[in-house]
């Protein structure tokens, strides 16, 4: 029997966070450029089924996780830097993505060469430009490997997954209109925590409120982009970020002018070298953003759970968003989370989160 949060789960990603249309092309994906998608076909046919009825026209693109890292372990040298052009015109004639985080193994490229993931991650970077033109959003579906991950049962991590979605979204938006505001009011962040102590400006450019409307469900976030030559000192990050079939611990980062510097992690410190310096931009921060869902009660393995909870910072190397003013161009954006209990974020020497603890509710 379908468990019916499935279906509430389809609603809003359809009604809710994309507003799709009769007319529409949808292409809804299980997996894609950072991931492996195994399961979810049970939320994936509930999209596809209420697309079709609003008129729309879907389609379901399946990752399997071993077929992608079959083809990095296998594919001829030539292959990895190649743009996936059939992938790129599905993205091109789409007007709405949808994609989907189903793994049944969050660590399925542990053991491929990280130069060969991160040319396959640069050539992706056409059908990433492309997505970021349409309306998108990218989503968790709960599995066995998610919640191994989070160190729960599958129930458990059922109803925290659900807990974050299924919210007042209106409520929630109306809490983050101070943040967004105090952000775009500010010029000086400073980061403060264990072994951290990072500075660096967000004046003139525009706070974004995630909703669940805005790139990711569950929302529960409000991020901008720093300027990028104002980025100054260290962070550690006490969370694992799993990218691309990888988990990297342990990340330790210094930044000169907006520039890491020097990185390290306890854990493939290798393939995090290689993130690095996949293109000029990688190196870069393209996001700085503060979690609010307080539906999320403690950190899990996944990254999209893990920057919306409330008493969180993330950073995003990589790609900026245009829409906060951004500049900073890469093939890649990737968020890692720091957890800020104990810890302190202030703008303009005003305490905004301290302790794990918003100070503007």
């Amino acid at each position: 029997m379908l468990d019916p949060r499935i279906n509430e789960h389809a609603r809003l990603l359809t009604d809710y966070c994309t507003n799709i249309r009769s007319g529409d092309n949808v292409l809804i994906h299980l997996g894609g450029a950072k991931y492996g998608g195994d399961e979810g076909l049970e939320l994936a046919a509930e999209i596809y089924k209420r697309v079709a009825k609003i008129g729309a026209n879907p389609i379901i693109v399946v990752f399997p996780s071993e077929a992608i890292r079959g083809f990095l372990q296998y594919a001829p040298e030539e292959s990895l830097d190649r743009n996936p052009r059939g992938y790129y015109e599905l993205m091109r004639m789409s007007e709405v993505v949808i994609g989907i985080g189903a793994e049944s193994n969050t660590r399925f490229l542990e053991d491929v060469d990280p130069k060969r993931v991160s040319r396959y991650a640069k050539a992706f970077a056409p059908v990433i430009r492309e997505q970021l033109k349409k309306r998108w959003i990218g989503t968790i579906h709960p599995t066995n490997a998610f919640a191994q991950d989070a160190e729960m049962c599958l129930d458990d991590f059922k109803n925290l997954v659900y807990s974050a979605m299924f919210r007042d979204w209106q409520t929630e938006s109306a809490r983050m209109v101070k943040l967004k505001r105090t952000m775009e009011a500010s010029d000086r962040v400073r980061i403060i925590g264990d072994d951290t102590d990072l500075t660096f400006s967000i004046s003139g450019r525009t706070a974004l409120i995630d909703d669940g409307r805005q790139n990711n469900f569950p929302g529960g976030e409000v991020y901008t982009a720093p300027q990028e030559g104002s980025i100054f000192g260290k962070i550690c990050f006490d969370l694992p970020a799993l990218i691309y079939g990888r988990e990297i611990t342990g990340i330790q980062l210094t930044f000169r002018n907006g520039v890491v510097s020097d990185y390290s992690a306890t854990k493939n410190s290798v393939f995090l070298g290689n993130l690095l310096h996949i293109d000029e931009g990688a190196g870069r921060l393209g996001e700085f953003g503060i979690g609010t869902n307080n539906g999320i009660s403690h950190p899990t393995g996944s990254m999209l759970l893990n920057e919306k909870m409330t008493g969180t910072i993330h950073l995003g190397l990589g790609n900026a968003y245009e829409a906060c003013g951004g500049l900073n161009r890469s093939a890649i954006h990737w968020d890692i989370v720091k957890t800020m209990n104990p810890g302190k974020v202030t703008m303009d020497e005003r305490a905004i989160l301290e302790d794990g603890r918003l100070l503007l509710e």
